[in-house]
């Protein structure tokens, strides 16, 4: 039975890595089209990125329902997720996306994630009892470092933090504050992959998962920015902006739809890992697209993102 039983886990398992990584090139294609409009307000950015996922996860609950199971989720599983989603869009998303516009994409996107994976391994063992294996740790350090080296020799970093720096009208503590906000968000991400997997064990369809969590943040972060005074920036409404913000929460829905779905099989550390492999995107994203100079830091974060990954086998 055990042999039988192991192909199966086998190409689950693969789908669980694909899943992860199609999630991992969303977050990466979202951060692309999240950078060009970082000068615009962050809570009305995050509340029109919000917007296509519910397009897609909504008539998706809606027909699950007619269809499949008129199951409903627990209360107390709805007013979780309700606190979730408010707790991740605006300390991770509103959070991630103003760090963006203090010390760029090149420092923010690494940082992040090795926070995230960190977070995650520490949530993974001590709380859902899922204790990381050797190869999972060696894959974690080898992909933390890739993470370092990326940010390292990220020269859009040092160009944006020289510039804030030297900006004598500049608030000497902001740029400590962009960096909190980046590891606030990391841990926030870590916990917030741990938090879905509880509740989709526990029963819960994945959208009606995606459907709480988006619409709750839409309507949430909707509300601050009307009280911000989003809504009369004419920069925030501008055709281009919005385009932008639009193809970023596209990217942003296919991969949170990938990480919920990955996430209910593989462990939270699994998913993270390969997740990790968004800073490697994002400097390969930086030198095609913004004409960002390859240097030896990229190539070597890069090489050692592959090996990172390749380390990470699934144990027996």
């Amino acid at each position: 039975m055990a042999n039988q039983l192991a192909p199966q886990r086998a190409d689950l398992y693969r789908r669980g890595i694909i899943l992860g990584a199609v999630s991992s090139v969303g977050y990466s294609a979202a951060n692309v089209f999240l950078r060009a409009v970082d000068d615009c307000d962050p809570v009305w950015v995050s509340c029109i990125k919000a917007v296509p996922t519910i397009l897609i996860v909504f008539p998706w609950l809606v027909w699950r329902y007619q269809k499949v199971e008129r199951k409903i989720c627990p209360p107390k599983l709805v007013l979780g997720l309700v606190t979730l989603s408010i707790v991740s869009h605006y300390v991770g998303n509103v959070g991630f996306q103003w760090s963006l516009n203090k010390i760029g994409m090149s420092l923010a996107v690494p940082i992040c994630l090795g926070v995230l994976i960190v977070t995650g391994a520490l949530v993974d063992w001590w709380f859902l009892k899922d204790k990381p294996s050797a190869r999972t740790i060696g894959s974690m350090v080898i992909l933390i470092t890739a993470v370092v080296v990326l940010s390292t020799g990220g020269k859009e970093a040092f160009a944006q933090l020289k510039k804030l720096l030297d900006n004598p009208d500049a608030n000497p503590y902001l740029l400590t504050f962009a960096i909190g906000a980046v590891i606030i968000s990391g841990v926030n991400y870590g916990v917030f992959g741990a938090v879905i997997k509880v509740v989709g064990n526990r029963g819960v369809s994945q959208p009606a998962i995606m459907t709480i969590i988006s619409v709750t943040g839409f309507l949430f972060l909707l509300v601050l920015s009307s009280q911000s005074g989003a809504w009369d920036e004419q920069h925030n409404l501008e055709f281009n902006n919005l385009a932008q913000m639009t193809l970023a929460g596209i990217c942003n829905a296919i991969a949170f739809v990938a990480l919920v779905s990955a996430i209910k099989i593989l462990s939270v550390t699994r998913y993270n890992l390969v997740n990790a492999s968004q800073a490697a995107l994002g400097a390969i994203s930086g030198a095609v697209i913004f004409d960002e100079p390859v240097s030896v830091w990229m190539v070597l974060g890069i090489v050692l993102t592959v090996i990172g990954l390749m380390v990470m086998k699934r144990d027996k």
